[in-house]
């Protein structure tokens, strides 16, 4: 090479052709940064609550109040036992909660790494993985909380509960399908996290959590049918409020939306990979 002439290196790396590759690669880094999740989900659940009183007690206090208030007011509308119309509301609130409040917060959390991205490198999947794994320890926290008060109303306990991790597992993945897909669109398009908690205000009276299914009969029916955020809180309404091991249909239609939303996730995500970095 002469003394002037410039060597340029293209990046071309078999391990970053293809999904599989893609998967592997991600895979590594996440278990090699492991210790930057677990920072990056322990400092966010305590900026969370910073400077209050009771710290991580509002995570157990917010939807024990929230759930008191609609089971008041709901069971009082449609003039239903207030017990049993409170553990309806609690076994619907607690995931809709994980799943509007992750891909709300899901969909910044790309936006809001770019002082990281910017110095060091990162595993930039670990941002989204992050969010969700904030709201998942949410719900453990809340879980934990109302399954007392669930218990005191007369929620029945069945072999059910022993798929609540399973459930759990099956809403988390779907989740952080959605939130791969949205933390990228709103690194292009900074206005979805406002056009989200519109959309998602709306969604909440769409799912059956202040009312139940059966109101909905006739042509209403297929605004629940085609609302794949009602399959999982069935989920959770058949193991906690109807105390029962969910139907095996049921966990086919989560497992299959679930699954849909992770590859449409990790493709969208893999695909603009390399592009965040210049458009934050």
């Amino acid at each position: 090479m002469k003394r002037n002439e410039v060597q340029l290196t293209v990046f071309d790396s078999a391990e970053n052709r293809g999904l599989n590759n893609f998967l592997l690669r991600n895979a590594r880094e996440l278990i090699k940064y492991r210790h930057v999740l677990y920072n990056l989900v322990n400092t966010n659940l305590r900026a969370r609550y910073r400077r209050s009183m009771i710290g991580f007690f509002w995570s157990l206090l917010n939807p024990l109040f929230t759930m008191m208030i609609l089971a008041v007011v709901f069971s009082t509308i449609y003039k239903l036992p207030f017990a049993d119309f409170g553990i309806y509301i609690f076994s619907g609130l607690l995931p809709w909660s994980l799943i509007s409040n992750g891909i709300l917060n899901g969909s910044t959390s790309l936006v809001g790494a770019e002082g990281y991205l910017k110095k060091v490198y990162v595993p930039k999947m670990i941002f989204p993985i992050a969010t969700v794994g904030v709201e998942a320890v949410n719900f453990l926290f809340s879980l934990v909380s109302l399954s007392v008060l669930a218990l005191f109303l007369g929620a029945k306990v069945s072999w059910g509960l022993l798929f609540l991790p399973v459930a759990l597992l099956f809403t988390v993945l779907f989740v952080l399908g959605i939130i791969l897909i949205v933390s990228i669109v709103n690194v292009y398009f900074r206005d979805l996290f406002h056009i989200l908690q519109i959309v998602f205000t709306g969604l909440f009276y769409l799912v059956p959590i202040v009312y139940k299914k059966e109101l909905f009969t006739g042509d209403l029916s297929i605004i629940l049918e085609i609302n794949p955020f009602v399959y999982f809180i069935e989920l959770f309404h058949q193991i906690i409020y109807e105390a029962k091991i969910p139907d095996t249909s049921l966990w086919l239609t989560c497992g299959v939306l679930m699954l849909i939303s992770l590859i449409i996730g990790l493709l969208v995500f893999r695909s603009r990979e390399k592009e965040i970095i210049y458009r934050l």
